[in-house]
Parts: structure tokens; C-alpha cells; sequence
């Protein structure tokens, strides 16, 4: 890898130890080991060095640069929050597609650029994935989102507010907003209507329903108001959704 240079774009790069081990150190932070079954994302530019030191046996390594600006933001994010080093086990699903996009760059068998990017879709989606898991060892995170989303599916057509939500739990709206997201990094407000925009992307599917009858079933005062979250979350049309999917 040739260093950056001023007029380069970020990128971030992935890198995992086949062999042997080296060490990865970010600035102001002691040298951390890289072994086999380990590796790390650096985001480039950042003050970070990797290196073999003198009593390794020696480094064996894959890795692959990426250059998209937006999982470039996003595996910035996770980076911060959770920290550089991912667990790369030989059969594990982030292995699989690191070695994927290692292979198409090599080999240059991606079929075309869409190819490509649902590849690189893939494994930023794998990282976070297992980032998620990853903090979450006693799945607590996973047991009170499914609470909560048991108890809004429950509440339909009626839309569950935190208050009521809050109460479920025993304690005030500020107390419960604060107890959530500190155990899961979302708002209950925000999960609240992630689920009953979910119920309706569902019912778009499953049913003919109009749009006006999935709104009422979905918690959501009109139609309107309705499409507007709708396209917010999901980034299309409800209808636009409809059709692209049947």
C-alpha cells in the first residue's frame, strides 16, 4: 500500500491474520497483537501504524481497501464506538465475505458494479452485525428490544407512546428514554415507529390493503402522514415499495 496522498479519498481497510501474528497500534494507545482468527479495520487517514515486531514468527494476512464514501461513514461510527478489532473466525460469515471482495479484486469475477456493491453491502453489514453481538454477550440488548416490540405490535392499531411504554416498565418517560437507549443506542420513540413502519412494509407485502387502511392499522393518524415516515425510513414511496418487491 503506497501512502496517502493529499488528493486520495478516505477509504477504510480491513485487514485479518491468517498465520502467525502482528501487532496494531493506535496513536497514544499501547500495540495491540493481531493473531490468527483476528484483524481489524483502520480508517485511512488516522494515526494508526501496523507492524511485525521482532519476536513474531512472521504475518500472513488478507486484506481489502474500501473507498465508498457512505460505509466509509458508517464503519467509522461502529469503529468509534466499539473499537478496531473484529474476531475473524476461518468459518465465519465475516471471513467469508472479506474473502469474497479479496477474491473479485484478484480475480475480477464480479459480474458487474452492482455486483460489487451489494458485496461490499454485505460485508459492512456482517461487521455491524457482529459488532452488535459482540457488546451484547448476555443479550440483554436483544431481550428488551423484543419486549418493546411485543408490547407496540400489541398496542396496534392504537401507536404505543413512551409514556405508556414507560409505565410498562415502571418508570417515568426521561428514566425509561435514558434506560433504553443507553441498552440498545436507540430512542424509544424512534424504535416505536421503526416497528410500526415495519408492520406496514408487511402488510404492504402480504395484503391489498390501501394505503389509508394500513395507516390506520399501523398507528398512524392518516394516509399522509403515513407515506411521509414511511419514505423517511424506508427511502422510497409506500406504493413505490409495493410494486418493487411483488
Amino acid at each position: 500500500m503506497k501512502r496517502l496522498g493529499r488528493r486520495d479519498p478516505p477509504l477504510f481497510f480491513f485487514q485479518f491474520t491468517m498465520a502467525g501474528w502482528g501487532h496494531f497500534q493506535l496513536y497514544g494507545q499501547p500495540p495491540q497483537q493481531v493473531p490468527a482468527g483476528a484483524g481489524f479495520l483502520a480508517i485511512v487517514p488516522s494515526r494508526h501504524r501496523y507492524y511485525l515486531p521482532a519476536d513474531s514468527p512472521g504475518w500472513t494476512f488478507g486484506w481489502v481497501g474500501i473507498y465508498h464514501p457512505y460505509l466509509l461513514a458508517r464503519v467509522t461510527k461502529q469503529v468509534a464506538a466499539t473499537g478496531p478489532f473484529i474476531e475473524t473466525p476461518p468459518d465465519g460469515v465475516l471471513t467469508a465475505s472479506a474473502l469474497r471482495l479479496v477474491r473479485g479484486a484478484i480475480k475480477k469475477d464480479f459480474r458487474d458494479r452492482y455486483e460489487v456493491e451489494l458485496a461490499l453491502f454485505e460485508f459492512v453489514v456482517s461487521y455491524e452485525r457482529w459488532a452488535d453481538q459482540a457488546s451484547d454477550h448476555s443479550g440483554e440488548r436483544q431481550r428488551l428490544l423484543d419486549e418493546v416490540r411485543t408490547r407496540i405490535v400489541a398496542s396496534l392499531p392504537k401507536a404505543a407512546g413512551v409514556d405508556a411504554l414507560a409505565a410498562e416498565y415502571g418508570m417515568g418517560r426521561s428514566c425509561f428514554s435514558h434506560f433504553f437507549r443507553a441498552r440498545t443506542g436507540l430512542t424509544p420513540a424512534r424504535f416505536a415507529t421503526e416497528v410500526r413502519i415495519h408492520e406496514a412494509a408487511r402488510m404492504l407485502l402480504d395484503t391489498r390493503a390501501p394505503l389509508k387502511q394500513i395507516a390506520a392499522a399501523c398507528g398512524f393518524a392518516s394516509a399522509t402522514h403515513f407515506c411521509k415516515v414511511f419514505r423517511r425510513f424506508q427511502h422510497m414511496s409506500a406504493a413505490s415499495y409495493r410494486k418493487s418487491v411483488r
